[in-house]
């Protein structure tokens, strides 16, 4: 099982799910778990302030843990609706997911043209599909010195 979390109450949610499925009382895992049935309770209806090493160990015990991945705005985009500067070959459709041309700009990058992505997709979107590219190691060496350096200047406050 593999499940999406956005926030505190749909973690809550998949635990008590989880617990429910095992076909286990809060008090069954608190004997495992030696995890107070308060905080259990807590747990499953969301408490933003509960200590996360204390979440972990409930995870654990009920066979789950915790995944932290890049977000992927999958929103689909006609890339020559952008105005980029540069002229790319999109082959792929006239209708991409961001990620997609967020890279192809990456691995050819112009200025204007990343500013233009950071005004419609946010520069934490860029910044992730950077990360997922070179993680994957799928950027030209040659191209790395220049993205990074360009980046930087997309990261500087406007002034």
């Amino acid at each position: 099982m593999e499940s999406v979390i956005h926030n505190v109450a749909e973690l809550g949610q998949l635990a008590k799910r989880t617990r429910a499925e095992m076909g286990l009382r809060i008090e069954d895992l608190h004997v495992y778990t030696h995890l107070a049935t308060r905080f259990i309770g807590e747990i499953e209806r969301g408490k933003e302030t509960a200590q996360l090493g204390k979440v972990m160990e409930m995870l654990d015990s009920m066979g789950l843990e915790l995944v932290v991945r890049t977000k992927r705005d999958e929103t689909m985009v006609d890339p020559r609706s952008l105005g980029l500067t540069k002229g790319r070959f999109w082959s792929s459709g006239s209708q991409l997911p961001a990620h997609r041309i967020i890279a192809r700009v990456l691995a050819d990058p112009i200025e204007d043209d990343l500013q233009i992505l950071k005004q419609q997709f946010g520069l934490s979107s860029i910044l992730a599909t950077w990360s997922e590219l070179t993680k994957r190691g799928e950027v030209a060496e040659s191209v790395i010195p220049i993205t990074k350096a360009t980046l930087r200047k997309l990261a500087m406050p406007a002034g």
